[in-house]
């Protein structure tokens, strides 16, 4: 399959094919951002079939599944280390030269996924690289930040800190998947009664809540033909813009859900030396953890009716204390 489609004439091809039906242009009139797209969404065709015979075998085999959370995922650009696993590398970079175009220019187009920081997040990355290279069935889970920590620039000799907009391009290797979407709740109060029945019932009441959805980026073993996936949640409001706040002149309000949505989303490790920056992280780890599992329960569920043999299914890897609420969240 892979040497179908790194044939390298089938290949420019399907380059050709993307740079018209994304930009209305050719190679000659497309920029190195536009070609760095077409490119990679040209890999990330072979990449999807993979991907989709890696989930059919999980599904059909059932086995254990781990879930790797962490605030981090440090994974690096993409499309040179999709190529190197696919053992591809080569074919591709000489099926570029051929139309005039270098590939090593167009890694160079693309920004580092502005989900991770250091250590903590290479840490992850390394681990979800391993999994699949070992043929795992294992997924990544995380927060799609819409900014990292910073970008550094020099300005008169001193250091600048602005906005890492990664996403400013769109992301080639993600995929949105609106069809895993959950409801995240924070504060409120629970009320406890009896019903007709005579059980005893709690109703979560007077909360907040943010929709989360999940993104998808590809995970390739080196050489196995294994694809797992790493999942970032995004925050959604639940409620759109208030209109009838609006009117009556409470702007504030008519956008709050939208506010609280974005600001779970919008920085990695939001300044925490003021109460509203503690509130938010323990926000934002509380948001990816809840979703993460509702995520697993829900596979879980499709194949299995008794929760007590989640064990033998599901392990949960909490990397470092930010997911440690999971244990709670399990429990809840």
């Amino acid at each position: 399959m892979r040497e179908n489609v790194f044939n390298k004439k089938v290949f420019i091809k399907s380059v050709k094919d993307h740079l018209k039906a994304n930009y209305r242009k050719t190679v000659e009139q497309a920029t190195q951002q536009e070609l760095y797209q077409a490119v990679s969404a040209a890999v990330k065709d072979v990449v999807m079939d993979e991907w989709l015979a890696t989930q059919s075998a999980v599904d059909k085999q059932d086995p254990k599944t781990v879930y790797y959370m962490s605030m981090e995922f440090l994974m690096g650009r993409a499309l040179g280390n999709i190529l190197i696993n696919l053992c591809s590398y080569n074919e591709v970079k000489e099926a570029l030269e051929e139309i005039g175009l270098d590939l090593n220019a167009l890694e160079d187009q693309e920004p580092d996924p502005a989900l991770g920081n250091g250590g903590l997040g290479r840490l992850a990355a390394c681990f979800m690289d391993s999994l699949a290279s070992l043929g795992y069935s294992a997924y990544g889970c995380g927060i799609r930040y819409r900014y990292g920590m910073f970008k550094q620039k020099i300005s008169d000799g001193f250091q600048v800190e602005v906005p890492d907009n990664w996403l400013q391009h769109g992301y080639p290797f993600e995929l949105r998947r609106p069809e895993y979407t959950y409801e995240i709740k924070f504060g409120g109060n629970v009320e406890e009664y009896m019903d007709e029945n005579g059980n005893f019932v709690h109703e979560h009441k007077n909360y907040q809540s943010v929709l989360a959805v999940a993104y998808d980026m590809p995970i390739v073993g080196y050489n196995n033909h294994v694809v797992d996936s790493l999942i970032i949640w995004d925050a959604q409001p639940k409620v759109g813009f208030a209109l009838d706040q609006f009117d009556k002149g409470d702007y504030l309000k008519a956008v709050e859900e939208e506010n609280l949505a974005r600001n779970l989303v919008e920085v990695l490790y939001p300044n925490d030396n003021h109460r509203k920056g503690k509130e938010l992280r323990l926000k934002q780890q509380y948001f990816f953890v809840s979703a993460s599992i509702q995520r697993a329960i829900a596979k879980f569920k499709k194949n299995h009716n008794d929760l007590k043999e989640l064990p033998n299914k599901v392990t949960f890897q909490m990397n470092d204390t930010h997911p440690t609420v999971a244990v709670a969240e399990l429990m809840r």
